[in-house]
């Protein structure tokens, strides 16, 4: 069972890698389709046989808790696709409105009615520059308000502030959520995330090494936060997520890094045997901190959005780096004693992080993106 369903695993995960690539590069929606439907079950079936196997074995912690916590995601997103309603309202003062409309045009009816008291831009102290948009909203009788980050909840419906009239304030748009399948889909999350934790114990075990990764993170850091205007920051981007989500994946950039160059090293032969055990351990180090960076930007867009996932092309290439690991990490042991094979995962890995850090604004599906901040 354990072979076959280490086979199920990597040939449903390379089918979900491709049409994820493929989807956030030309921004083809392919995740509704049969067929990446298809490969999707079987890599849960293969995840349950897995799970199966290591309840038998005694298996390890960390590994049995981010299979369970990733089949539980997986069965929340088919049951999300079944229950949840999602659509946006525009909303004035004059009259209350009970009707949103979802993305494909469908009507979506509330159980209740909102009419908007007042819409409200706070600025920066250029005076130019939004800090917050809030809405303040009456929804029977009862005041509520929701802003940026800050969404209201009214009968089990999350109210996000999504839009409004950049002419003259006269209107707010809203988007509304009804989903009963978060907490199961942030169950899911909290198991993937403790296995995470739990990988970090078991892969950080030398000083020297945690010290250069952190120093490389912190160079990353400065890098990539000279771009982010803290004084004039969006109001999407104020967020306690933001902290985070930035420092895991430059976590997981040094420690992707590092690995490949000890990968290299060890590939010609410079102190072959130990910088190919270190490589192996930071690669490892490197998917864990992936997955609590992208684990820490779902919920922080399900705060913001109302969408943990929205195939977004940066999404998408977060994904496929995070998945490129899991091959790597799940080659059967021949391949990983040959060294090669692991190398070559660790350097599509890398290629794939550049993709999602600097290259998503040049891809085609970047039109849609809402990670393009220009």
């Amino acid at each position: 069972m354990r072979l076959l369903g280490k086979g199920l695993c990597l040939t449903s995960l390379a089918a979900v890698i491709v049409m994820t690539a493929v989807e956030g590069t030309w921004g083809t929606a392919l995740h509704g389709t049969p067929v990446f439907w298809t490969a999707v079950f079987l890599m849960a079936v293969s995840l349950g046989m897995t799970v199966l196997d290591a309840a038998r074995n005694n298996g390890a912690k960390s590994h049995s808790l981010s299979h369970i916590g990733l089949l539980l995601i997986i069965f929340g997103a088919f049951w999300e696709s079944l229950e949840a309603d999602d659509g946006r309202i525009a909303v004035g003062t004059e009259q209350a409105v009970d009707v949103a409309v979802s993305d494909e045009g469908f009507a979506v009816p509330l159980p209740f009615s909102i009419r908007l008291v007042s819409f409200e831009t706070e600025f920066y102290e250029d005076g130019v520059s939004p800090r917050q948009y809030s809405s303040r909203l009456d929804i029977e009788g009862e005041e509520y308000v929701t802003s940026v980050n800050h969404p209201c909840l009214r009968r089990g419906w999350l109210i996000y502030q999504s839009d409004y009239d950049h002419e003259n304030g006269a209107y707010s748009v809203l988007q509304v959520v009804r989903n009963p399948c978060l907490p199961l889909i942030f169950l899911g999350a909290f198991l993937l995330a403790l296995g995470a934790i739990l990988g970090f114990r078991r892969d950080w075990n030398s000083k020297w090494t945690v010290v250069i990764i952190l120093a490389l993170a912190v160079v990353f850091g400065i890098i990539s936060v000279a771009r982010i205007n803290f004084g004039t920051l969006m109001p999407a981007l104020r967020s306690l997520w933001f902290v985070p989500h930035l420092a895991f994946y430059m976590l997981a950039y040094s420690a992707l890094a590092i690995s490949l160059i000890c990968g290299v090293f060890a590939a010609f032969g410079i102190g072959r045997e130990r910088l190919r055990c270190l490589s192996s351990r930071l690669f490892s180090t490197a998917s864990s901190a992936l997955l609590l960076g992208m684990l820490c930007g779902a919920v922080w867009a399900q705060i913001c959005w109302g969408s943990w996932w929205t195939w977004d092309a940066k999404e998408c290439w977060a994904a496929v780096t995070w998945m490129l690991t899991l091959v790597g990490m799940h080659l059967p042991g021949r391949l990983r004693r040959k060294g090669w094979a692991l190398l070559v995962c660790i350097a599509l890995s890398f290629g794939a992080m550049q993709v999602a850090w600097y290259g998503v604004e040049r891809l085609p599906a970047s039109q849609y993106s809402l990670h393009t901040y220009k």
